[in-house]
């Protein structure tokens, strides 16, 4: 009896052992094993021999269109051999049957997206439109989820003259992110370029409704509504960017030469004053200066011109205040003008406005010599 049951326990642990192994077996046939064209495939890697890879992986995908390792490997040969649409394709594969090959797939691509991107660059530097064109266009067909490429691509469509094309560029991508500033500032500037006013003012106050403070859409939205001839409406705007931006000496100066424009020379000079206060060798903020105390004296002396006897005509001493107001915006504008001149010598219309200011301020032989150099300046242009 003993021996009876000993045996039926050896049969039992043999018949244990046996399903173990057979298990053991089974789950290395489908968990240890890979196509062979796989394993040729991954000889061939080694050699870099991407051709022959190639034909082996693309066996593989045929007969195993489930496997996500070939459909990974596929694509690294083809991005071996720069067919990226094709590596693409078998990475997107790759991905849909697992997950399994998605930190090397993310790492390939940003790879392949960086070495396209700084070629572009480097050729953009070089003024190599085309082929910067060329490698961005392949970029953003490895990656199109990266926005860098497009804005380059966008960028060079605006320097070889595409300008629509840029814009549609721009508002394809403002489709995915409608409050992106960086988007709606180059579509304002593109308005801005093709005059198309009304429409960049539309696009600035979408900015500023997101970003109120926003130092070049305010700016730029008074520049617009200049164009516009909206002169109440662009300085409400450029009040507001130096509220936001109380030391930009760029917006000061074109808060000035919206004035100077307007012929609001005191309110101007005021402006540029600051600038110099500021930037104390900006030759435009002094030149501007120079320019609008003349201008105030050309004013004051025309009206002295017109000056007539009868009902309407000045009095004796509204005459003289008058003349002695013109001169002394003549005086005023001399300093201003010889600064100008200081930084910028070559300047043939200041030293003309100068040799105004010294010939009616009672200077009139340095008033003789800016002629003179006026004169100089332009035989020397013709030569």
């Amino acid at each position: 009896m003993f021996m009876a049951i000993a045996h039926l326990r050896v049969e039992r642990l043999r018949r244990i052992f046996f399903k173990i192994a057979l298990l053991i077996l089974t789950a290395g046939l489908f968990c240890g094993c890979q196509p062979k064209e796989v394993t040729s495939a991954r000889l061939y890697f080694r050699n870099n021999d991407w051709n022959r890879a190639i034909e082996q992986l693309e066996q593989a995908v045929k007969l195993y269109p489930n496997n996500p390792e070939a459909h990974f490997l596929l694509g690294q040969a083809y991005g071996r051999k720069e067919r990226f649409k094709e590596m693409v394709r078998e990475f997107d594969l790759s991905l849909k049957l697992s997950n399994k090959f998605a930190v090397p797939i993310a790492a390939e691509s940003e790879r392949y997206w960086v070495e396209k991107y700084n070629a572009a660059i480097i050729a953009l530097d070089k003024e190599q439109y085309t082929e910067a064109e060329n490698y961005l266009l392949t970029a953003i067909l490895i990656d199109t989820s990266k926005y860098e490429g497009y804005k380059k691509l966008a960028a060079i469509y605006l320097l070889t003259n595409r300008t629509e094309k840029s814009l549609a560029l721009y508002e394809r991508l403002l489709k995915d992110d409608p409050q992106n500033i960086d988007l709606l500032s180059s579509i304002a500037n593109i308005y801005y370029s093709q005059q198309r006013y009304q429409e960049a003012v539309s696009v600035l106050n979408k900015i500023l409704s997101v970003a109120p403070d926003h130092r070049d859409a305010l700016a730029n939205l008074a520049l617009s509504y200049d164009a516009l001839g909206q002169r109440e409406s662009a300085a409400r705007a450029f009040e507001l960017a130096l509220a936001a931006n109380p030391l930009d000496v760029d917006l000061i100066f074109l808060f000035g030469e919206h004035h100077y424009r307007a012929e609001n020379y005191p309110r101007a000079i005021q402006l540029f004053e600051r600038v110099l206060e500021l930037r104390a060798n900006d030759f435009d903020a002094a030149a501007n200066i120079g320019s609008a105390y003349l201008s105030i004296a050309e004013n004051l002396r025309q009206k002295l011109q017109n000056a007539t006897l009868g009902p309407d005509s000045l009095t004796p001493a509204e005459i003289r205040q008058l003349k002695h107001d013109a001169i002394d915006n003549y005086k005023k504008s001399i300093p201003y003008l010889e600064k100008a001149l200081e930084l910028q010598p070559n300047q043939p219309n200041l030293w003309r406005n100068l040799g105004v200011a010294y010939v009616n301020s009672g200077q009139k032989q340095r008033g003789e010599e800016a002629f003179l150099k006026v004169e100089d300046l332009k035989m020397n242009s013709a030569k």
